[in-house]
């Protein structure tokens, strides 16, 4: 006959904590940081393919991009209907306009990072 012993397994002495189950316990993940593509923040993503800290960014962003688009479709409207000499430099003055927006944009975005971070 068998005798069954009501013992606990033995563990070897360089072996990690263990949980329930028997399996190590797994380290508390943190969620990766991403920067909003508005306003430069950095935050938790709580999604794969977020890429705005808020939705107010969001939309900010979105009505930017809205607007441009509508800028542009006029001109190329007016530049096909009248045939305008000089279109594509006038295109070229309108995105050159956008970019330099852009640029501002990131660099007083970059200003104010800087201040709250040496303000702490």
């Amino acid at each position: 006959m068998l005798q069954m012993h009501a013992t606990a397994p033995q563990r070897p002495s360089n072996a990690s904590p263990m949980a329930s189950g028997g399996e190590a316990a797994p380290e508390p993940r943190k969620p990766p940081v991403s920067h909003c593509r508005e306003c430069g923040a950095p935050f938790y993503l709580l999604k794969a393919d977020q890429a705005f800290c808020s939705n107010k960014c969001r939309q900010t962003f979105h009505k930017r991009r809205y607007e441009r688009g509508a800028q542009l479709y006029d001109f190329a409207m007016e530049w096909r209907g009248k045939r305008l000499k000089g279109g594509f430099t006038k295109l070229c003055r309108i995105i050159d306009d956008w970019l330099r927006e852009d640029r501002e944009r990131a660099q007083a975005r970059t200003n104010r990072m800087r201040s709250t971070s040496e303000g702490r």
